[in-house]
């Protein structure tokens, strides 16, 4: 394992969707929720607001830790070089807007991002959504049938 890195995530739930963003390319895309690294010396929710602005272009109430989920690679990626192995552990936020936009404007959007899309919630298993073991927890989430903060474990 050459490094880990701290992550923020932000779960923005609005009308049973998910916000989601587009990522890859049109023959291979998949959604994920919006975030990114934590900065050093940066808090968790500050690094959500920041994400947040950079990827959707939106200002956002941060709102409590839901769940903690790592990913390490060589769990799940094969013929992975030793040098490029990683080691993710993501703090997954609830997350609100402070106004619906009529549209996004990305303020830094990553290299990949393609659009951001609201999904519905209760057809989440029928797109590219990643990472798929967290889908029951959003059904869940928005059934209000919430635990309090977990760790959900290497998931992909």
């Amino acid at each position: 394992m050459n490094r880990i890195r701290s992550s923020v995530k932000a779960l923005i739930i609005h009308d049973h969707h998910v916000l989601t963003i587009k990522k890859g390319n049109e023959d291979e895309a998949k959604y994920v929720i919006p975030g990114g690294g934590q900065d050093f010396n940066e808090t968790l929710s500050n690094a959500v607001l920041r994400e947040c602005l950079e990827e959707l272009g939106v200002k956002v109430e941060v709102g409590p830790l839901l769940w903690v989920r790592e990913f390490i690679s060589k769990n799940h990626v094969e013929n992975q070089k030793e040098v490029n192995r990683i080691h993710i552990v993501e703090h997954i936020f609830e997350a609100s807007l402070e106004k619906v936009p009529i549209q996004f404007q990305p303020l830094a959007p990553d290299s990949t991002q393609l659009e951001i899309q609201w999904l519905p919630i209760d057809r989440l298993s029928e797109y590219n959504y990643y990472p798929r073991g967290i889908i029951p927890l959003i059904q869940e989430k928005s059934q209000s049938k919430y635990k309090g903060p977990t760790y959900i474990g290497d998931i992909n």
